[in-house]
């Protein structure tokens, strides 16, 4: 499995840079890649609920409560290596303010994406978090904004390509029959189900 300097070196590589070896040797491709790596990967890794960068946490309810005036009775603290919540799963509504979540549940349970350590991820994901950093780094290490504008449409093409082989990861959701749907058909669902 490759490293952040391996992912990072291949983007270098793909800007006609050279490799590198640490973030912090001599030289401006590591101190770009020191400087664009972490955000450009967080980044990524907001755009889709990637299985293999999910989390499922009971939130912590805090002692504080919500002001009054937000007509929430109880706080929680968001987990702290949270990059994107995707899911809370509770009874009523929910608003998030700053690294707190107001509910009126006692017990939430959140699915979201957090930082993945690099062994984690899947060769299409590493791919387009190349393209998407060359993107980034051909601007910064040879100034070319019509190469990082062709490295940035490669990153939304591998980066669409890895959401749906990804997405094959999980089952379909099924046709759920609704009352709307009921009605339309005159009583209980028909035709194209039957």
């Amino acid at each position: 499995m490759p490293s952040d300097i391996d992912i990072a070196s291949n983007a270098l590589l793909l800007v006609g840079d050279n490799p590198i070896n640490s973030f912090t040797e001599p030289g401006a491709g590591a101190q770009v890649a020191a400087n664009i790596y972490p955000e450009t990967k967080k980044k990524l890794l907001s755009t889709h609920p990637w299985s293999f960068a999910l989390k499922q946490q009971r939130l912590n309810r805090l002692s504080q409560t919500p002001d009054d005036l937000t007509n929430y009775r109880y706080a929680f603290q968001l987990p702290t290596d949270l990059i994107r919540l995707w899911n809370v799963q509770c009874h009523g509504n929910y608003i998030l303010i700053g690294d707190l979540l107001y509910s009126n549940d006692i017990k939430l349970l959140a699915t979201y994406v957090y930082d993945v350590d690099e062994v984690a991820l899947p060769p299409h994901f590493v791919k387009a978090l190349e393209y998407s950093l060359a993107s980034d780094f051909a601007i910064a290490v040879t100034e070319d904004n019509t190469r990082a504008a062709l490295y940035e449409q490669k990153a939304n093409t591998l980066a669409s390509e890895a959401m749906a082989i990804d997405s094959q990861s999980r089952p379909q959701v099924g046709i759920v029959d609704s009352p709307i749907i009921d009605v339309r058909f005159g009583g209980a669902s028909r035709g194209f189900y039957q």
